[in-house]
Order: structure tokens, then C-alpha cells, then sequence
């Protein structure tokens, strides 16, 4: 039958006959289909459901074939003629069998889908123009895939699955969703992912081998209930493009990843759980510019999470929520940090009864790939859960004020830099600080300040300056000129925490800032810098006026031991000394034997008092450039008789004058022999 085919009632098409419809089938009645139609031209059917096969098969270019959306027993779309599918009201529902052949177009409207309740075999193209175009399996059986076509959407929502048969082929370029049901694939019965593809996953579906990934895949995690990873998530060689975490308990990482660009929680990621604390699986992190987004309380990294690229422009690094960071002005040789947060957990080292229950480790590589333990010079900011009376509070009635980040050492927990004191925001039931100066990577806790040893050094030098009838003059503090900041000249700014330091008022018997420098070798290698007082007995003490310097995060070992002042030429001891507990009470007095110091003699100023000599630090560095030269001749002559607090002021009077001068003078051509 060739031209139009009205029905008014209804149409029997019985066993194996062929109904060919060359121009259109429109049908006001019913068609009770128990052979092929095929329809070779445009079609309006106003039944619900039409049995039988019914195949869409115009094959002519620049013309469009209009198909009905109905529930078809089998349909099937061949020819060249571009397949309409625009009603966006109801879906066209294939119960049996559903498929297209190679070349063949269909057009989906957006909100337009097809629903395959039985065998899918796609091998044609679903709006090659769009990025829409959405394609159901819905049934309640297990349900076959296969055809090297290409899908803009697909969704699997059966509860029994779906297998990939005949060596799959075909490729989902936009988005494969997985409500319901395990997709079976394998190596040999594979499919293939776009580039920018998305993969949205439940707890009630999976994948079960890894598709053929395409560039820059994200992947969404949604519903209820916690998800364990599978094959959606690519390994960490191929990093996935964006993740996010929108189920409601979180996601358990069963292999390590890589994320590019995005990732954002609603809930826990957990990388290692309770039962396993083997921490091989690492979640790493390459974006730069850009950090996690935790948008739920809740919503944090438990386990290993890794920055491959640090922030260039100054900002806080964030790893496994938004209170534990690392910042630092500049890197130096750091590369790479990983952090290691396992909430709930009391510290696994002794001494660890008063401790918040919260576990954090740190590790560091450089920018060559070795590890990194000392010499990291770093803000580490840390939180914890505060939540007085509930069963998740990790505070454990431990006063919070008096909380502060210590680092495990063998010689036992000591207080890990300066920490700030602690904050609490009752909305989100999240306590937290940062530590200041932490050099070391290891082993950290939060615990009570009086739990928190500290490495100490006994330090005592003499400037040549100021030293006068057995002591130094301290006319600068006297006088109202010493700043209670350390101001920003050499040597002052070698220390980071020099603009956080302001003391008032200022100790008795002090007589300038100086900095104590430690250093693993005398060049290169690791640095670690304290501002500290000078005091007229020649005692180095810390900002209380009357400590010995406290080394906060420093580890035990061996150190060179340096003195910076700002007019005065620079000293290092000429061997490493050691710093341990139990060397703490030993003074390293840098007056009195001038071969414990390199250059020997040549680096101080021997001045006699009382028939003995005391070596001295030698001033008239004017300019602090390490040598005593014309340069700091000129800035004496521009400077005199200027009062108050001034580095032509060499002898530390308040005033400069021919004293200044002759202090200078007399030390011309003298170089300091630290290197800088």
C-alpha cells in the first residue's frame, strides 16, 4: 500500500506480514499490530501502546521523519530522513526491543527521552548538534546493550541491571546516570565516555569494569546512603576533571584519584575507615588557584588527601576541610603536601590522655621528589570538632583556650610553632586555630599548653657597641627609642613572625632585637630563625625579657648557631651544636673561647675589661650588608647628631656621633664571614 493510510476504527496486521507505509500513516483509531509496519514517511497515532515491530525507515536526505511517542512493543529507526522525537510531555517507550541503525539521526527535543524497557541496540547518533538527548533503560529484568552508537544521555534506572553484550562499542558523550542497577561491562563488552563527560552515581547502581574514560570526566554522587567507589572514578594516572559529593553520607574512596579542577562536598569523603587505617589511598588534588568547597558541617576529608601544585599568590592551601591549611610566603623547596586527618581518633602515641581526638600527620616532599622532615618554615591551620554532649564531639572536655598544635618527636610531644589562640563557631560545632613558625612535618595533636615541651637554647654574645665598663648600655630602652616591634631592616625581616611580634612594654635591662639563627648546614639546607632580646649582661633572651630562646616545632639535632644584629657583623659557631633536652642547661657562650665560632678571631673584636678580654660582635655595619666599608663612612657623615633609633647609631647611645664614627673606623675592611 503507496500513499496516505487513514484509519478510522481500527487496522489488523497479522504473523510475519509487512505493512510498508511510503507517505504517511495516520491513524484516528487503533492498530492492532502483530507483524512489521514499516513507515517510510511521517506518522500520527492517537493509541497508547501499538504491538508488533514497527520500523521508522525513510531514507531520504534534507527531509525530517516525525515519530510518535507511544509505547511501542519493538521500534526501530533506519534510513538516512532525520528521526523527530519533539514531544517533551511523554516519553517514547520501547517494552521489548529498541534500536537504531548505523547513520541514522534521531532528534531529541530537550526534555524529550526514550525509554527502553527491554534489549537496547544503538548504532546510529542522537543529536549530533546537542548535547542533550536522553535515553532510559527502565526495566525489571536485566536488560542487553550493545551498538557502536552514540548517546548524548544515558540513564540506567532497573533494578536488575544491564549487560553490555556483543562488544558494546557505542559511547555516552554528556552524561551516564546511574539510578538503579549494576551496568555489567567488561574489557571485551566495553562502551566509551566522552570528553567532559559526567557520571552521576547512586548508592543503588554501580559500573562494573572501567569504560574507555574520555579527557576531563567529573563525577556527581547523589540519593541517600553511603556510596563506595567503583570503576566511574578513573585512577589517579587519569585525573578526573571535577568530583561532588551530594549524596547525603558520603563517599568511601576505594583506590586513589586525582582531581584537575573542582571538588565539592556535601558529605564526607572518607579515603581510609575505621576498619582500614592502612592509608594507601590518597586523594590528590591538582588545582592551584582553586581549593575544596565543603558546603555542610559535616563535610570533610578522612584520610590522605595530597596538593601536587601550591598557591603562588600567598593564600591559605586547604586540604581535608576548611580549617586545616598550609600557607606559606614563599615555598623554597617545598613541592608537594600531603595531609592525613582521621577524625575521632585519640592520638596513637603515649602521652596522649589530654589530647583532642584527632589524628593529623603531615608529609613533604621537595620540589625533586625526596622527602621533607625539618626546614619547612610553614602556617599549618587545624580544626576539630566542638561539640559539648554529643557523641561526635572530639573536644573531649579539654579547655579550649588552652589548646595549642604540638608535633611527636622521639624526645616526646613538643609545641609545634606559635599557635593562636583558639577560635568556636557554635553554628557549624567547628573549633579552630593555626601554629605559626612549624618547621617540621611528622606526627601532630592538639592538646593542653602545659603538655607541650619546647627545645630551648642558652645563648650569650656582647656587641662592641654598647659595651661599656663591663656591660652594655641599654640608653635606647632608657631613653623611649627601642621599637616594641622589631622594625623592617636586616636582620630582622629574616624572620616571618616578625610582623606579628610587638612586646610593651619592654623588658628591663634590654638592649636591642637581635635574631638567632639555626641552620642544618652552613649553606643551603634547612633555616630557622627566632627574634630575641639582647640583654646588658649579654644574655640572648626570648620576648619575656628572661627565657632562654624557646624553639617551638624545632627537632632535636645539630645546628649551626648564628647571631644577626642590625650595625653589628654577623656570627656562626664553626661546628654544629647539639640541641636535645638534655643539653638544654648548657650556655653556648659566644664571648669567651673565639675557635668555637668560624673565622676565630677574625670575627670578633677583642675588648679588655679588667685585665681579662671579652670577644665581642663588631660594629659598624652601618648599612648591614655584612662588610664595613667607605659605604658606611658616607652614612655616618649624612647622619650626625641625629637622635632616636638609627643604624648609624653604632655604639646603641640614641645619638650618633664621633663615637659612631670611630667605631666604624676602627673596623673598616672587616667582613662578616656568614653567608647569607
Amino acid at each position: 500500500m503507496v500513499g496516505l493510510i487513514r484509519s478510522a476504527a481500527f487496522l489488523l496486521l497479522f504473523g510475519g506480514a509487512i505493512l510498508p507505509v511510503l507517505a504517511q500513516l495516520r491513524s484516528e483509531g487503533a492498530i492492532h499490530n502483530y507483524g512489521t509496519i514499516v513507515i517510510k514517511g511521517n506518522a500520527v497515532l492517537r493509541q497508547d501502546t501499538l504491538g508488533g515491530k514497527v520500523v521508522y525507515a525513510w531514507d531520504r536526505e534534507g527531509v525530517n521523519q516525525y515519530v510518535p511517542h507511544i509505547v511501542y512493543e519493538d521500534v526501530r529507526f533506519t534510513g538516512r530522513t532525520r528521526k523527530m522525537l519533539l514531544d517533551t510531555a511523554r516519553s517514547l517507550v520501547a517494552l521489548q526491543h529498541f534500536e537504531s541503525d548505523s547513520g541514522t539521526v534521531l532528534r531529541l527535543a530537550r526534555g524529550a527521552s526514550v525509554v527502553a524497557r527491554g534489549e537496547a541496540a544503538h548504532w546510529g547518533v542522537i543529536n549530533p548538534e546537542f548535547l542533550y538527548g536522553r535515553v532510559v533503560l527502565q526495566g525489571e529484568r536485566e536488560q542487553g546493550l550493545w551498538g557502536a552508537g552514540l548517546y548524548r544521555e544515558l540513564e540506567l534506572d532497573n533494578p536488575s541491571g544491564a549487560q553490555i553484550r556483543n562488544g558494546g562499542g557505542f559511547t555516552v558523550s554528556t552524561v551516564l546516570e546511574l539510578k538503579r542497577g549494576l551496568l555489567r561491562n567488561s574489557p571485551e563488552h566495553n562502551f566509551r565516555l566522552g570528553d567532559s563527560a559526567l557520571i552521576i552515581r547512586t548508592s543503588a547502581s554501580g559500573i562494573a569494569a572501567a569504560p574507555l574514560y574520555g579527557r576531563d570526566l567529573a563525577v556527581r554522587y547523589v540519593g541517600q546512603g553511603i556510596i563506595e567507589s567503583g570503576p566511574e572514578l578513573p585512577p589517579e594516572t587519569l585525573p578526573v576533571r571535577a568530583v561532588y559529593v551530594e549524596n547525603d553520607s558520603g563517599v568511601v574512596l576505594r583506590s586513589s584519584i586525582a582531581v584537575a579542577e573542582s571538588l565539592v562536598l556535601r558529605a564526607p569523603i572518607w579515603t581510609e575507615t575505621g576498619t582500614d587505617t592502612n592509608g594507601h589511598v590518597v586523594l590528590t588534588y591538582l588545582a592551584e588557584r582553586s581549593d575544596p568547597h565543603f558546603l555542610h558541617p559535616d563535610a570533610e576529608i578522612i584520610g590522605r588527601m595530597r596538593r601536587t601544585r601550591l598557591r603562588t599568590d600567598g593564600q591559605p592551601v586547604v586540604f581535608n576541610n576548611p580549617y586545616t591549611y598550609v600557607q606559606a610566603a614563599q615555598w623554597g623547596s617545598i613541592g608537594q603536601l600531603e595531609m592525613r586527618v582521621l577524625p575521632r581518633r585519640r592520638p596513637w602515641r603515649p602521652q596522649s590522655e589530654r589530647k583532642v581526638w584527632r589524628v593529623l600527620q603531615l608529609r613533604a616532599w621537595d620540589t625533586s621528589g625526596g622527602s621533607l622532615t625539618q626546614g619547612l618554615n610553614v602556617r599549618l591551620g587545624y580544626g576539630w570538632r566542638h561539640l559539648p554532649g554529643a557523641d561526635r564531639d572530639e573536644t573531649q572536655g579539654l579547655p579550649v583556650p588552652a589548646l595549642v598544635l604540638q608535633r611527636w618527636t622521639a624526645d616526646g610531644w613538643f609545641a609545634a610553632g606559635r599557635s593562636s589562640p583558639p577560635q568556636v563557631d557554635t553554628a557549624v560545632g567547628w573549633a579552630y586555630a593555626y601554629a605559626d613558625e612549624v618547621y617540621g612535618a611528622g606526627e601532630f595533636a592538639i592538646g593542653l599548653r602545659d603538655d607541650a615541651r619546647a627545645l630551648q637554647l642558652q645563648l650569650a654574645a656582647v656587641l662592641e657597641g654598647p659595651y661599656r665598663n663591663g656591660s652594655m648600655a641599654d640608653d635606647l630602652r632608657q631613653r623611649g627609642w627601642l621599637p616594641e616591634t622589631p622594625p623592617a631592616i636586616y636582620p630582622y625581616t629574616l624572620d616571618p613572625m616578625r610582623p606579628y611580634i610587638r612586646v610593651s612594654p619592654l623588658p628591663d635591662s634590654v638592649v636591642d632585637w637581635v635574631v638567632v639563627e639555626l641552620r642544618t648546614l652552613l649553606t643551603g639546607g634547612a633555616r630557622y630563625y627566632r627574634t630575641a632580646f639582647v640583654r646588658r649582661d649579654g644574655r640572648i633572651v626570648d620576648l619575656d625579657g628572661k627565657s632562654p630562646v624557646t624553639l617551638p616545632g624545632l627537632e632535636r639535632g645539630s645546628y649551626y648557631v648564628a647571631l644577626h644584629h642590625r650595625n653589628h657583623l654577623a656570627i656562626i659557631t664553626a661546628e654544629p651544636v647539639e640541641l636535645a633536652p638534655e643539653t638544654q642547661h648548657q650556655v653556648l657562650a659566644l664571648t669567651q673561647d673565639p675557635e668555637r665560632l668560624l673565622g676565630g678571631t677574625g670575627s670578633l673584636r677583642a675588648l679588655r675589661d679588667n685585665g681579662r678580654t671579652i670577644w665581642a660582635m663588631i660594629g659598624g655595619d652601618v648599612n648591614g650588608d655584612g662588610r664595613i666599608d667607605e659605604e658606611d663612612l658616607r652614612l655616618l657623615q649624612l647622619w650626625q647628631h641625629v637622635e632616636g633609633y638609627a643604624n648609624p647609631d653604632t655604639d646603641l647611645s640614641g645619638i650618633v656621633t664621633t663615637r659612631d664614627f670611630n667605631v666604624t673606623w676602627n673596623n673598616r675592611e672587616r667582613v662578616t664571614v656568614v653567608v647569607r
